[in-house]
């Protein structure tokens, strides 16, 4: 299993949760829509017969690179904050630390160094 942040147990709402996954599939949507209309008319535009619609392609390539390079800082904040928000659900068979927010409390106590030679860990220098 693997380690959670404590920082990632906190309660969380699911309404909210959904609300935010919801907005991260709009703005997924309209960065596909945005890269299909794109592609579209880059592919119409290099298929014309004119040369001069035909080097336009380029000026619609960059462009659009522009306007990727915004949009994909924005979806990765969408898709990391409902990410975020997702509700944790904890075991019946976790124990109190884990509901706490502190699964290491839960975890048996390890032996102490002491600093004496009776301890665990007797080092002959």
């Amino acid at each position: 299993m693997h380690e959670v942040a404590p920082s990632r147990l906190v309660p969380t709402d699911p309404r909210a949760y959904r609300r935010l996954r919801r907005r991260a599939r709009a703005w997924t949507a309209v960065v596909v829509a945005v890269v299909a209309t794109t592609v579209a008319e880059i592919a119409l535009r290099v298929g014309s017969y004119d040369p001069q619609t035909q080097a336009s392609a380029a000026s619609t390539f960059f462009h659009a690179a522009l306007v990727l390079a915004c949009l994909v800082p924005v979806l990765w904040f969408q898709w990391r904050r409902s990410f975020r928000a997702r509700p944790q659900r904890l075991s019946v068979h976790d124990g109190d630390g884990a509901w706490i927010g502190v699964p290491e409390l839960d975890e048996p106590p390890r032996p102490h160094l002491t600093l004496g030679a009776d301890g665990p860990a007797q080092h002959r220098w």
